[in-house]
């Protein structure tokens, strides 16, 4: 039999901690807060489960399933990240600290300390405090924290406006989710989550930048012309800050259309900087920066920027692919494997993270383990232009001049069904070392300001030093 006067105790907790920032102004995450201590205080902890959340607070149909649709999961760590901003500020003189350890969906409810008989405080958040995570036991905080940045978190309203609904919010969360998958069906209906979010709510700014974000990664990975997808993307990010001009989310959807698309790297650095300073603890912003200082040549800079994203989400693609990259440049073997296997079993339907280990294979010369992991990544790329024009390069590099000019001709044959980059093609033909077929492509890649031609600022190859034209697009594109 519950505990009445806990039970009275934790109720007026709850109620405390949802009439405050930043429960308040999150009627979606108040809600599953809600349940869960209801339920657990009431002694039903053993009947929550992810399914029955799906059900019961994110409105999901009978056949639910949590590996396909990633809501719950999604949303408790926005929860675990709310509870952490308000034992931070409002709620650290409280007596009762309710948390959500990392890996189950039941809450921690300690028996309140003697203080608790103190009055309650009226609903209004007090002054900051300092209140150590240490003290207070919230020992999974700061990932969690992270892992709410990360996907964007950044929905909260400014002003006389409420903020989106839970529908929007949920949309939203599921947008970032499929965003960091990174696979072009995975972006694609990501973008289309944030489409859905802003036709509910067309004030939802960081769902504009989702949308951006979206859009950019699709036109990166060469699934839609630039002109399209940036263009766009561009649009969606600037009407983010018009809404909320100090979303940092929103610069730093603008500071990538600044770096890929613009080729203005001064600019983008200084976006990129901006959105630090708005909200330094937002992983997204350390990851594409420490992205744009390693593909600037600037890797001991870059470094820091990478591991931190990386830690701040253990969880994410394109943090742990990313980093792993930035690794193997900085000749941090073991390490990049590590990070590289990680990526495979964060997303194993991603071929990138074989081809890295291929490479570090042939170095340390085990050809038999790099060719395994050849014929996987090969078997990832079917279909995916990009995918197969970095497996060719691979190819080229490796001397397997056959298997190269193979995929070369079957990402032309993709060409004449669908978008391709002239980059990739171009890409593969410099790795083969003909260079009048790769300015061809390259130089249509630099017409359309195709966004790997950022790649060619850094590359000192000898068949670009032989060329006049290529070193002509290399001079334009450090121009931008």
């Amino acid at each position: 039999m519950p505990d009445i006067g806990l039970q009275d105790s934790v109720n007026a907790q709850l109620e405390r901690m949802l009439s405050r920032p930043p429960f308040a102004s999150s009627p979606s995450l108040s809600r599953l807060l809600r349940y869960l201590v209801e339920e657990t205080v009431a002694g039903r902890s053993a009947e929550i489960s992810e399914h029955t959340l799906g059900l019961r607070i994110f409105n999901r149909s009978a056949d639910f399933n949590p590996r396909v649709d990633p809501i719950v999961r999604v949303q408790t760590h926005y929860l675990r990240a709310k509870l952490t901003q308000y034992y931070a500020a409002a709620g650290a003189q409280d007596p009762i600290v309710i948390e959500l350890p990392a890996r189950t969906y039941v809450p921690r409810i300690p028996q309140p300390e003697p203080v608790a008989a103190a009055p309650v405080p009226d609903p209004v958040a007090p002054t900051h405090t300092s209140r150590p995570a240490v003290a207070v036991g919230l020992g999974t905080a700061v990932v969690a924290l992270a892992a709410f940045a990360f996907l964007g978190g950044a929905w909260h309203a400014r002003g006389a406006n409420p903020g989106p609904d839970a529908a929007a919010q949920d949309l939203y969360s599921r947008g970032r989710y499929l965003l960091d998958r990174q696979t072009e069906s995975s972006l694609r209906e990501s973008a289309d989550c944030f489409r859905q979010a802003i036709a509910r709510d067309p004030k939802f700014a960081a769902a504009y930048a989702g949308l951006a974000d979206s859009l950019d990664d699709l036109v990166q990975y060469g699934f839609m012309p630039p002109h399209e997808g940036m263009d766009q993307a561009r649009t969606a990010a600037e009407h983010a800050l018009s809404l909320d001009s100090h979303l940092a989310e929103g610069y730093v959807a603008l500071a990538a259309i600044s770096e890929a698309y613009d080729w203005n790297f001064k600019r983008a650095e200084t976006q990129y900087r901006r959105a630090l300073e708005l909200n330094p603890q937002l992983p997204a912003a350390h990851l594409w920066y420490g992205m744009f200082l390693r593909d600037q040549g600037r890797l001991q800079e870059a470094m820091p920027e990478l591991r931190r994203a990386e830690e701040m989400e253990p969880m994410s693609v394109l943090a742990s692919m990313n980093l792993a990259y930035a690794l193997h440049m900085a000749k941090q073997t073991d390490a990049a494997i590590d990070m590289a296997k990680r990526t495979a079993e964060l997303n194993p339907e991603l071929p990138m993270a074989d081809l890295l280990l291929a490479s570090i294979d042939r170095a340390q010369s085990n050809p038999e383990d790099a060719d395994a992991r050849l014929v996987h990544a090969l078997a990832l790329s079917t279909g995916n232009a990009h995918a197969l024009s970095v497996l060719a390069c691979t190819y080229a590099r490796l001397g397997r001049r056959e298997d190269s000019e193979r995929l070369l001709a079957e990402i032309q044959q993709i060409a004449t069904a669908r978008y391709v980059s002239p980059y990739d093609l171009g890409n593969v033909a410099l790795s083969l070392g003909d260079t009048d077929r790769a300015a061809n492509w390259l130089e249509e890649a630099y017409r359309e300001r195709s966004t790997g031609m950022v790649f060619l600022c850094r590359e000192k190859s000898d068949s670009i030093m032989s060329s006049l034209r290529l070193r002509s697009l290399v001079q334009k594109i450090g121009r931008g």
